[in-house]
């Protein structure tokens, strides 16, 4: 489908198209572009939008840099450079690679760099933040690549996203018909070219549409694992996110403010800017209860910057705990609370705090993510000259689930409000913490699932009853903090099994983070958080009795956080049927599956390019969990696609056993940035 709709310049859903309608509506030059897939370089042609937003974004990735302090590079045949070294410390730290790795701009301008269609997205729930329209359309773009050198193909998508919001016109009807356009015959089983032509004479059809916002989500800076273990830090790796959106003012894209996040140094340094805040919280704690409100838009920031790792847990990504407090937030949690008055969120200042720092750009795209992202689309072969070249270069760098957790859970809440909109039904306005799980939503309150193994939770009290959910009682769960932080006032945990039923996957160690924002908040031009790297994990415990040391026969070990892995992960050698996949049954999803893990091809592929032959022959197997559309990966994994190679030879796979897996949407959880999808760093010098 996502081929039909955007497969060159002239498809109905190509970026260039998008863009050459909203020139034309604007009266603003249209430029001759050559035919052939959406490049980069195509784009830049658009200088009064696309040009525009290249040329901010490379100015922030130079104020990034400059902002650092540290040894930083864009080009990845040069980290292991002692020579292009930025600092005296960085001529040491780089025999090993050891330097932070940043995205290189000129991918916005690249005949090499591509962008592609991941998904079209129906936001009518939107209209409860604008009434006078029936909601949003969004169609989201990955930049990718497919580069031809030395003979070989090198292809892949890049963790950056491109959202193209759009408006839906007031139908007249209470936005009955625009909900009812959603009901498409066929969108499952009949030819895609029949389906595409529906739903572009239906949902998608531009007469119904207004341009509203481009919007941004970039991976701006990676540390890799190892810099953490020499710089002390202790993480395994971290991400700089950054985020923007452009709107159109006097003919051309500009930065505009980010709904719900503070501009955090504006408030700290303004007295009368804190008061506003306040009294603004004060004065529309019912909307912020419901989850539906906005900030003034003068205490809005124009940029976002989100970290990871342990994201959910870091003052970086809560920037209401700076601006707002503690305190203050029990102050107007308490006055707003009344006799008859049923909170659905917000019944302690430490939820009314959740509920804000949630509702902001980095809050919400650290909850329940994928790499610092919600929605990544699934992987195409379509956009090159040769297919089965692309297929070929992707294998081992792709994703089994193209949402992260959230957005499973919000499209389950989503469908039910479209459905009761075109039924002329009031829907359910309330929205849930961005970590809950699923919900029934038939009545008042939704009704939760039962959250899995390693998922979030809330620890104590704090949320009121309608936003609380609960760990899988059937499977002996319970709620613990496995990462602490006493700087913030997150109190999220994990639903941890008991030690009895340790399985492989699971996190193995807790951390507590000594978060270094309240020293450096007012100190960054760029934004309160940028140099929030410099947090470290203070102390590492077990989290069960297990071993540490080498893998040894086939009993559980707990790997340790300075390979990469998250709070560790438990796993062990494969059995001979586990590694052939022999022992899976095709009527159960198997919890446990014998997967890729990192190896001598994993390491050399961090010198360079991804080259799925290298992988292929470096990386080896071990027991990790499963991940489907039913059971999803924890804080900082991701759900990657058992690749085409282990039916080779020296894997001894079936292909009928991996077709099996993949049959039932079945991949396996490594750390995110395992995947070269997901890092910046990995793939070629852009053109």
């Amino acid at each position: 489908m996502l081929a039909v709709l955007d497969h060159d310049n002239s498809s109905a859903l190509s970026l260039l198209t998008l863009f050459r309608r909203i020139h034309a509506a604007e009266k603003l030059p249209q430029p001759a572009v050559a035919a052939g897939p959406t490049r980069a370089r195509d784009l830049s042609q658009f200088r009064e939008t696309y040009a525009q937003f290249a040329a901010v974004a490379s100015a922030d990735i130079t104020r990034v840099t400059a902002g650092l302090g540290v040894d930083w590079e864009k080009e990845i045949l040069k980290t292991y450079d002692p020579k292009s070294a930025k600092t005296d410390a960085g001529k040491t730290l780089r025999l090993n690679g050891n330097v932070a790795r940043v995205f290189n701009e000129k991918w916005l301008g690249s005949s090499d760099g591509l962008f592609l269609l991941s998904g079209v997205v129906n936001r009518m729930d939107r209209r409860d933040f604008d009434p006078t329209h029936c909601g949003e359309l969004r169609f989201i773009y990955r930049l990718g690549y497919d580069v031809k050198m030395n003979g070989r193909t090198y292809a892949s998508r890049m963790p950056f996203t491109v959202n193209m919001v759009f408006s839906y016109v007031d139908d007249g009807s209470n936005c009955r018909d625009v909900a009812s356009l959603w009901r498409v015959a066929g969108i499952d089983a009949d030819d895609p070219a029949v389906v595409a032509q529906r739903l572009l004479q239906g949902p998608l059809d531009f007469s119904r549409l207004t341009f509203k916002q481009m919007e941004i989500n970039a991976q701006l800076v990676r540390f890799p694992s190892d810099l953490e273990n020499m710089e002390n830090r202790k993480f395994a790796g971290q991400a700089i996110y950054g985020m923007r959106i452009f709107a159109l003012k006097d003919g051309r894209f500009q930065p505009t403010p980010l709904e719900n996040t503070p501009d955090v140094q504006a408030i700290l340094k303004d007295p009368a800017k804190q008061k506003q805040l306040q009294d603004y919280l004060a004065g529309h704690i019912a909307e912020i209860d419901n989850g539906a409100f906005r900030l003034p838009e003068g205490l809005e920031a124009d940029i976002a910057l989100s970290f990871s790792t342990a994201g959910s847990a870091r003052m970086a990504n809560r920037p209401f705990d700076l601006v707002v407090g503690r305190e203050e937030a029990a102050r107007i949690a308490a006055a707003a609370a009344a006799p008859g008055r049923s909170p659905k969120f917000v019944q302690s200042g430490t939820a009314l705090l959740e509920r804000l720092n949630t509702s902001s750009c980095m809050g919400c795209h650290q909850s329940s993510s994928t790499a610092g992202f919600h929605f990544l689309g699934v992987d195409r072969f379509d956009f090159g000259s040769d297919a089965d070249a692309i297929r070929t270069a992707l294998d081992g760098n792709q994703l089994q689930l193209p949402f992260s957790p959230h957005v499973y859970a919000e499209l389950v809440r989503r469908k039910d409000y479209v459905e009761r909109v075109s039924l002329g039904q009031a829907p359910n306005s309330f929205r849930p913490h961005p970590s809950a799980p699923a919900a029934a939503w038939g009545s008042g309150h939704p009704a939760y699932v039962a959250a899995g193994d390693n998922m979030p939770c809330p620890l104590n009290a704090d949320l009121a009853n309608a936003a609380k959910w609960s760990c899988n009682a059937t499977r002996n769960l319970s709620c613990q903090a496995l990462v602490t932080n006493a700087a913030t006032s997150s109190y999220l945990g994990q639903c941890v099994p008991a030690a009895q039923n340790v399985a492989a996957g699971l996190s193995c160690r807790s951390n507590v983070i000594e978060d270094s924002m309240a020293k450096t908040a007012a100190g960054n031009q760029l934004g309160f958080n940028l140099r929030a790297f410099n947090d470290r994990v203070g102390k590492e415990e077990l989290v069960y009795k297990l071993p540490e040391g080498k893998l040894n026969g086939f009993g559980y070990n707990c790997r340790p956080t300075k390979i990469g892995v998250p709070l560790g992960r438990v796993t062990r050698p494969c059995k001979p049927e586990e590694a052939a996949l022999a022992a899976i049954r095709p009527d159960s999803v198997p919890g446990e599956v014998c997967a890729i893990v990192g190896g001598k091809g994993f390491e050399q592929m961090a010198k360079g390019y991804f080259d799925s032959a290298i992988f292929a022959a470096g990386v080896g197997r071990g027991l990790l969990n499963t991940c489907s559309p039913s059971r999803f990966c924890r804080e900082d994994y991701i759900c990657q696609q058992m690749p085409d190679f282990v039916t080779s030879a020296r894997f001894n796979v079936s292909v009928q056993a991996l077709n099996n897996l993949r049959s039932r949407k079945i991949g396996f959880c490594t750390p995110t940035y395992f995947v070269y999808q997901l890092r910046l760093d990995g793939h070629p010098n852009p053109r």
